[in-house]
């Protein structure tokens, strides 16, 4: 089983909350935000488990939402492997004005599953989710932005859901805005193929 270091997580967040307040430069921030991710994840890749090569990877890009990049719970440790396989797609900076996803670089069940696996590390190591993985109110508004599910918002502010554990749930659901557009669609099609 990997250890639980809190005490090196505490420092490495410590040390990050502390430059964010002293208003560091932006490459500073993220170097200590990467170390950070890669001390919490105990220095393996969470897809493979491999030590080598290791990375912090933003689960949403920092170019598709700047106010995430030093998000605690948008990192994740993957092994260069890995995490080539994860940009292989599209890893340039994306078109704001396209839907998301559409140049393939934004992908909701990538972002579901990179996000369950910081949910079920964090579960198996004992690790406290809303200290060490947390999202701000900002990020999962993102989410509902993009995904609806207003009602899985109202559960993180109950209590009853963590941060993680809620963008794992709400970028693992078709979106409710799909649903509208499916069945709008539905219906004009069979009007149209049936006119009066």
């Amino acid at each position: 089983m990997i250890v639980f270091d809190v005490g090196g997580i505490k420092e490495r967040k410590q040390a990050l909350e502390r430059a964010i307040l002293r208003r560091r430069s932006r490459k500073w921030l993220l170097q200590l935000w990467s170390r950070f991710i890669k001390t919490r994840d105990a220095f393996r890749c969470l897809s493979c488990d491999s030590p080598d090569g290791i990375q912090a990877h933003h689960i949403i890009r920092k170019t598709l939402y700047p106010q995430a990049a030093l998000e605690l719970g948008n990192g994740i440790t993957l092994c260069s492997e890995c995490h080539n396989r994860v940009h292989e797609k599209f890893n340039g900076r994306p078109d704001l004005s396209l839907p998301l996803g559409a140049e393939q670089g934004d992908d909701q069940d990538e972002w579901s599953y990179l996000f369950g696996l910081l949910l079920d590390d964090a579960k198996k190591r004992g690790i406290p989710e809303d200290d060490f993985y947390h999202l701000s109110d900002e990020v999962l508004g993102f989410s509902v932005s993009f995904q609806g599910y207003h009602e899985l918002f109202d559960l993180v502010n109950e209590g009853k859901i963590s941060r993680i554990q809620f963008a794992h749930e709400i970028w693992r659901s078709m979106p409710e805005t799909f649903y509208e557009y499916f069945i709008s669609e539905l219906v004009r099609l069979n009007f149209d193929e049936f006119p009066e």
